[in-house]
């Protein structure tokens, strides 16, 4: 692990390695979510950002994509994972995407944004981030 410096988390409570990240901005993706019947019979619109981390120092010298998190994948495993699911909370669907690039790829941690929009008149949109390590991971 290519780990540069140790610092506090903005919570004060873990401590967070600074390493190299693999970043997804706002992979769109469709899936059953909400707990009000309507919502348990349309597909919404979701957005979901995602940083991992991962030492891609091996994968930059050799230019070799066996060396690093494949973002195309992982993008394929999420929205996967949104075509099957049916979830009532965005935070379970969050939950289940940090699970799945933890378990699944050589991520050390991940951050995970979900957005769901058009889920009230007034705003743009309604969301949650959690931040995972490989260590803190419950299986979902």
């Amino acid at each position: 692990m290519n780990t540069k410096t140790i610092q506090s988390s903005p919570t004060g409570n873990d401590t967070i390695e600074k390493m190299d990240k693999v970043i997804v901005r706002q992979l769109k993706l469709e899936t059953i979510i909400g707990l009000f019947p309507w919502e348990r019979e349309v597909r919404q619109r979701l957005f979901v950002d995602l940083e991992i981390g991962a030492d891609i120092k091996q994968a930059a010298a050799n230019d070799e994509l066996e060396h690093t998190i494949n973002y195309a994948e992982v993008c394929d495993r999420v929205a996967t994972l949104a075509d099957d699911g049916r979830f009532k909370l965005i935070e379970t669907f969050a939950e289940k995407i940090a699970a799945l690039v933890l378990n699944d790829f050589t991520a050390e941690w991940v951050k995970v944004s979900v957005t769901k929009v058009d889920a009230m008149p007034q705003v743009a949109s309604v969301g949650v981030t959690i931040e995972r390590t490989a260590k803190s991971t419950a299986s979902f």
